[in-house]
């Protein structure tokens, strides 16, 4: 056990903390490790005893050793020498089978370049004798030659470009050009005559079908034209050809067409701007859609201008920029009613140009020269001029000016700026006012308004967005109209008596206003359904817009619900005021009349009940439109009115009671002894404890004013549930309170 333990390694640092953690003091640890010392030598000694042999052989197994390596030294240095010879050897030839294959792969390179030269020199003899060839034959056999000189050029441009940095080829680059320009010039020779001549078998055949113009001759000269466009294809020169075709094919008879109309399109009237259109349309017609069709059948397969390119860059780049430039000024609204004709019209004019050519969605809107053709129509101009002319409708209006404002006036003095004048607008309005059954000039004009800006002669598809915000804003202007009209009309009433209040044209006023402000959203939701009908894409149910335009109309004039409760809270506390205010003196005649006077008990009501309501009534005769808005107001007013007296009612009524209990319990306190307190509670005030009038006939003069005034409160609640609404809950709560005094 103890030769194990001086066999395994002896670590100090474990050794200290262990005896630190174990708190051995220094003395301890040294008799501890002399002991260990003695142990770990009595083991060695032990060892060298047991295996002495080897122990001696330790140093006998070295003797000679370094006569050993003397002897190898020698051979080792030769092969390391040896070893050194074969890897310079080596690698000196490495480096010339390098130089070698690098020498090899320059003469590639300079063969593939004088190969290069050979055929560029090849190419620019044999493009010569083609050419020369090309000016000697004619039609078909001239554009073949010519055909074959582009498959030429345009390896004569590949071979160029690849050896750009060769003097050969640099000094080579002017008669390369001479044979590009050589050969440009023999296809516009070709192009050009060719055009012309299927143009005027075009003009001079033009009452003939297609199938019997091409029997004419017309066939031969489309082949040729398309040879000479796979031409220009080859040497990568389409645009070239395009605008050869738009100058020599497009832009003659255009020009003569629009080129008739003075003054750059200045008030052009829409039926010459229409007929001129359609005449450009009858061409593209009778001439290109049928060398276009033509064109692509013989150019299929090809990388040419074919098909809806030719149609678009040739034909249609031409048509529009001959509009544009010979008439400039049909692009601006000076007379919005012309303009928006002829913008209708172009509108048009594309649609059937993009039918005729059976064109797809994408190749017209993205041509460069559309986009520009439907910028340049000025329709953010139009719509300022439509949205300024109804604003100022409404405002001028608003304001008590003039319709002659709005209506503007042009340098020369003989025509409007604007689509409506005053005469129209004001027969526009008052037919309005009869058809929507509208009885405020706020409301009509904004009906106007809205209408204005969707009628046909108005409205623009591309302006739908921009419309539909001036539809909201004119929603905005009639909703804090109504609210202003409104308010100054309640502080007008409110500083007169209540009998003027009543006969006062500011509550007609009111009442007008409150059926306008609901037809209003009959209307606007009408109006908005329509809109959905003329705008596309909107008129379907499925899509959501027509809920989501509705929901807007909604929301832009949910303030108008405040506005009409306050005008019915007017109205309702204006109605009600001369019937409340009087409600204390009628309670104190009927406490008179039966006080000390021996009448004979109540059985009917009181003759003023019926007069409580007689002004609601007298304020409904006025309520005579359309029986469902002005169901809905009778019924707000009554609602209010019937509240406001019954509250009211109730209150005179508790306190009248009140006062007779009170009575009652003074003289009763003055016929007890002075000793005895009589105590009534708030319920005991109005009913006294005990009291019970049922099923009896009352003889005491109090009992006979409590039954009156049980039949005056049952009276007013019949009534007020002959109208359809609901009392005040203290007059309900009332009601049940005074049941002891009933019948």
């Amino acid at each position: 056990m103890e030769a194990d333990e001086t066999r395994q390694p002896f670590n100090t640092e474990a050794y200290a903390a262990a005896a630190l953690a174990q708190g051995k003091t220094l003395d301890t640890v040294q008799s501890e490790l002399s002991k260990r010392l003695q142990q770990t030598q009595r083991t060695l000694f032990s060892l060298i005893n047991q295996r002495y042999e080897d122990f001696l052989g330790l140093s006998t197994s070295l003797t000679g050793i370094d006569t050993t390596i003397d002897e190898l030294r020698a051979p080792l240095t030769t092969v390391k020498h040896e070893i050194h010879e074969v890897s310079n050897e080596l690698q000196t030839k490495l480096e010339y089978m390098d130089s070698r294959l690098a020498y090899r792969a320059q003469l590639r390179e300079k063969k593939q370049v004088l190969r290069l030269f050979l055929d560029l020199e090849q190419l620019l003899n044999r493009v010569g004798v083609v050419l020369k060839e090309a000016e000697a034959a004619k039609d078909l056999e001239h554009v073949t030659c010519l055909e074959r000189a582009a498959v030429d050029v345009s390896q004569i441009r590949y071979f160029a470009r690849k050896g750009s940095e060769y003097p050969y080829v640099v000094a080579a680059q002017q008669r390369i050009q001479h044979i590009e320009e050589s050969l440009l010039t023999a296809l516009e020779q070709s192009l050009r005559p060719a055009l012309e001549k299927f143009l005027e078998q075009c003009t001079t055949q033009n009452d003939m079908d297609p199938q019997a113009r091409q029997t004419a001759g017309t066939e031969e000269t489309v082949h040729l034209i398309a040879q000479t466009l796979r031409a220009y294809s080859t040497v990568e020169e389409t645009e070239r050809a395009e605008d050869i075709m738009r100058t020599a094919l497009v832009r003659p008879t255009v020009s003569h067409v629009l080129g008739t109309q003075s003054g750059r399109g200045m008030g052009l009237e829409p039926e010459k701007f229409a007929s001129m259109l359609r005449s450009v349309l009858q061409f593209a017609k009778s001439t290109c859609v049928p060398l276009v069709k033509s064109i692509e059948s013989h150019l299929a397969g090809s990388n040419g201008s074919t098909g809806d390119k030719l149609a678009v860059r040739v034909v249609w780049r031409e048509l529009s920029s001959c509009i544009m430039e010979h008439l400039p000024l049909v692009f601006v609204p000076g007379m919005p009613e012309r303009f928006h004709k002829n913008y209708r019209e172009a509108c048009v004019f594309v649609s059937e140009f993009s039918h005729m050519f059976s064109l797809g969605n994408d190749s017209l809107m993205v041509d460069p020269v559309y986009v520009e053709f439907s910028r340049k129509w000025q329709l953010s101009a139009y719509f300022s001029i439509q949205k300024k002319h109804v604003i100022a409708v409404l405002e001028d209006f608003e304001r008590g000016k003039p319709l002659d404002a709005a209506r503007g006036s042009e340098s020369n003095g003989t025509r409007p700026s604007t689509p409506a004048p005053k005469l129209q607008v004001e027969q526009d309005v008052l037919q309005i006012k009869h058809r929507e059954g509208l009885l405020t000039e706020h409301a009509a004009r904004a009906v106007w308004a809205i209408q204005q800006c969707w009628t046909s002669n108005v409205y623009l598809e591309a302006l739908a967005a921009k419309f539909w915000q001036l539809t909201m804003q004119i929603l905005l202007w009639y909703q804090q109209t109504a609210s202003q009209c409104v308010q100054q009309l309640i502080q007008s009433n409110a500083s007169k008596s209540s009998v003027q209040a009543l006969e006062s044209h500011e509550l007609d006023e009111l009442l007008h206003h409150m059926h306008d402000m609901f037809a209003m959203r009959e209307v606007a939701m009408e109006q908005t359904r329509a809109i959905c009908r003329v705008v596309p894409g909107t008129d379907n149910g499925t899509c959501g817009i027509s809920a989501g335009l509705e929901s807007a109309v909604g929301q832009a004039l949910a303030p108008l619900d405040d506005t009409s409760n306050k005008a019915a809270d007017h109205i309702s506390s204006t109605i009600t005021a001369p019937s409340t205010t009087t409600l204390a003196s009628h309670l104190r005649r009927t406490t008179s009349q039966f006080r000390h006077t021996n009448r004979p008990p109540p059985s009917t009501p009181s003759p003023y009940i019926s007069s409580l309501f007689a002004y609601l009534e007298s304020t409904e005769s006025k309520i005579t439109h359309d029986q469902a808005t002005s169901e809905r107001i009778k019924h707000m007013l009554r609602s209010r009115v019937a509240t406001r007296v019954s509250q009211e009612f109730a209150r005179v009524c508790a306190d009248a009671l009140a006062t007779i209990s009170k009575t009652e319990a003074s003289l009763l306190r003055l016929r007890k002894s002075r000793g005895s307190n009589v105590r009534v509670d708030v319920g005991d005030v109005v009913v006294p404890s005990g009291a019970d009038l049922r099923g009896k006939v009352p003889e005491a003069d109090n009992d006979k004013i409590r039954r009156q005034i049980w039949l005056d409160v049952d009276q007013v609640a019949r009534i007020v549930r002959g109208y359809g609404v609901e009392t005040d809950p203290e007059f309900a709560r009332f009601v049940d309170l005074i049941q002891p005094f009933g019948i």
